[in-house]
């Protein structure tokens, strides 16, 4: 089954490491994991590692929990490769949802078949409420949902 999944893993949190084990244990080996480019993501957060970095932070989390490197690819606006791939499955979160109805109205225009949608519910943080990267990033809680 081919799986996909993207975002900026900036930093990879406990959110993040549940949408990827979500799409291991749906694709096996054969995921993609779509890596916002660094312009893409420094659109959304100004203070971004660069790709590569985030890109071998990935690569390591899976390769030493699974035993095996994902394919990764850059990506460089809201559909990666999911117009052009048939993937199985799309794994999201809240937040990506509404961009992952749209990827399939596109393809739906396109004459190719809907990506199955998997909406994997956030990580709580300690506090009750979503670990996320912003919240991160302004010192509210570490990557792995503790107050600060």
């Amino acid at each position: 089954m081919k799986v996909a999944l993207g975002g900026t893993f900036e930093p990879l949190h406990e959110g993040h490491k549940k949408l990827i084990d979500v799409a291991v244990k749906l694709g096996g080996k054969e995921i993609t994991i779509g890596i916002t480019s660094d312009r893409m993501a420094r659109a959304r957060m100004r203070s971004v590692l660069p790709f590569s970095i985030r890109a071998e932070n990935v690569r390591r989390y899976v390769k030493k929990k699974y035993g095996f490197e994902p394919e990764i690819v850059k990506i460089t606006n809201p559909y990666g490769k999911t117009l052009e791939v048939d993937f199985e499955y799309l794994v999201v979160s809240p937040e990506t949802y509404e961009t992952a109805l749209k990827i399939n109205e596109k393809r739906a225009e396109m004459g190719k078949r809907k990506i199955t949608i998997v909406r994997v519910d956030w990580v709580m943080a300690e506090d009750g409420r979503p670990i996320s990267s912003t919240r991160i990033k302004r010192g509210e809680i570490d990557r792995y949902g503790g107050v600060i």
